[in-house]
């Protein structure tokens, strides 16, 4: 009962916040890569840019800001980027940019107060591109924070009902890596399924990411096929020409997806389209 009264976005940012302490918590027992003073220092830096930079254009649009979507991006961004040391200039530059411009989509690319793309990763590839740097998803390189990943994913899936989602996803992914891997020896298969699933962003990416509510399509055929379009992508085998898709360009694709699949919605931005043009 006491589960079901908890709001969607409080229970996601419970669960992020978890993934967080938890991540601390193993670097100060130095059980993963991350310095622990860097980890906290990205966190603050990302709280910090996420809530004045949202507040900013809440004023300025006259919008409700909601704290709680503004942390869940900015803890999400910490989990993503590796943590930065203070005397990290640059990498503190990208961390403060990427900040930024996730909270700037929110109001500059959105339809009735509805944003288009995921914030964390439309700050991700916008920088990246512009700066020419990665994200490296460390979050999902750790094998001891999959437990708390499972965990929490599992009660944001129930909360939502999005395991068709996620499974159309998870099929796509796992039958290419399968298909491009060594399908002669079942050893082969086992270590390329399970450096999919526990030694990468897999499981982070599926149950995080791709479960954020306001992005994702609205009928459970449309979310099937929007999950298995955005595994397609996330596969490392995926590529047009040379160009190889991040998983960040890959939600972000799919997050077009979800706009060009809502009718109501694709009907309000002609509308929009159309009162700008008479207004010009």
């Amino acid at each position: 009962m006491l589960f079901r009264r908890i709001l969607t976005y409080r229970l996601a940012l419970y669960y992020l916040a978890a993934i967080l302490i938890a991540a601390l918590g193993l670097s100060a027992a130095e059980l993963v890569h991350q310095s622990i003073l860097n980890l906290a220092f990205s966190a603050i830096v990302s709280l910090c840019v996420c809530l004045g930079v949202n507040w900013a254009f809440a004023y300025v649009f006259g919008a409700d800001s909601n704290w709680e979507s503004v942390a869940i991006s900015a803890i999400i961004i910490t989990l993503i980027i590796t943590p930065v040391a203070p005397s990290d200039l640059a990498g503190v530059g990208f961390l403060g940019l990427v900040c930024a411009w996730a909270m700037a989509s929110k109001y500059l690319i959105a339809i009735h107060k509805k944003h288009v793309f995921n914030p964390a990763c439309f700050g991700a590839v916008l920088v990246g591109i512009g700066l020419h740097r990665d994200v490296s998803w460390w979050v999902g390189d750790n094998a001891l924070l999959l437990p708390v990943i499972l965990l929490g994913g599992v009660l944001i899936l129930s909360r939502l009902r999005y395991f068709e989602m996620v499974a159309g996803f998870a099929v796509v992914v796992l039958g290419i890596a399968i298909a491009e891997g060594n399908l002669a020896s079942i050893a082969g298969v086992v270590r390329s399924l399970s450096g999919m699933g526990i030694h990468s962003m897999f499981c982070f990416f599926g149950m995080v990411m791709l479960s954020e509510p306001r992005t994702t399509p609205l009928g459970r055929g449309q979310r099937v096929v929007y999950g298995a379009l955005v595994g397609l992508l996330f596969s490392p085998f995926t590529h047009i020409g040379t160009y190889y898709f991040t998983p960040e360009s890959a939600l972000v694709c799919g997050n077009l997806f979800t706009f060009f699949a809502n009718k109501r919605r694709m009907k309000r931005w002609m509308e929009k389209l159309g009162m700008t043009a008479a207004r010009a």
